[in-house]
């Protein structure tokens, strides 16, 4: 997993091939942008849990659904963008994100939607380095992005899903 991380702080080649490090630092801002609403909302679930708690945890929960969709068409993109064509085992690989994320939705036990969360998260990451490890996955500087900012968002369910056990 360092590997990811030291190829990504390095001024190396970036997106296909070109040594742009601009837009993948540019995809890591906005990536790590988009996490701070799940943090600061984690922190505001556990000091304010009586006035916005209950509204944030909703948001929260939805944010998560939104996010396992996001890292499937991110995954259904890498598969249609290989030279020899897509896979079917890749693209399936695309649509199981979505597919577990449709209980998130649906459902309305926020402990049982927070662990799929908790439980979905970590487990398409490693599949996502074990894929990039074998040559069919992402890039290596996107899992320099990803690997850190999923231990945050992580983290951040994680908080909130022990505010839901305690509460």
């Amino acid at each position: 997993m360092n590997d990811y991380m030291t190829r990504y702080s390095d001024a190396g080649p970036s997106l296909a091939g070109n040594n742009n490090n601009g837009l993948t630092q540019a995809a890591a801002a906005i990536a790590y942008a988009g996490a701070l609403p799940l943090i600061i909302g984690a922190i505001l679930v556990w000091a304010r849990p009586m006035d916005i708690g209950p509204h944030l945890i909703d948001l929260i929960i939805l944010c998560g659904g939104a996010l396992l969709a996001f890292f499937g068409g991110i995954r259904w993109g890498i598969a249609v963008m290989h030279s020899t064509g897509p896979t079917f085992t890749n693209l399936f690989g695309g649509i199981m994100p979505l597919l577990i994320s449709f209980p998130i939705f649906l459902m309305e036990n926020d402990l049982v939607r927070l662990l799929i969360i908790v439980v979905a998260l970590p487990l398409l990451l490693f599949d996502d380095l074990r894929a990039t490890r074998r040559g069919s996955g992402a890039p290596d500087w996107y899992l320099g992005v990803r690997l850190p900012l999923t231990v945050m968002m992580e983290l951040a369910f994680a908080a909130t899903l022990i505010f839901v056990i305690v509460n």
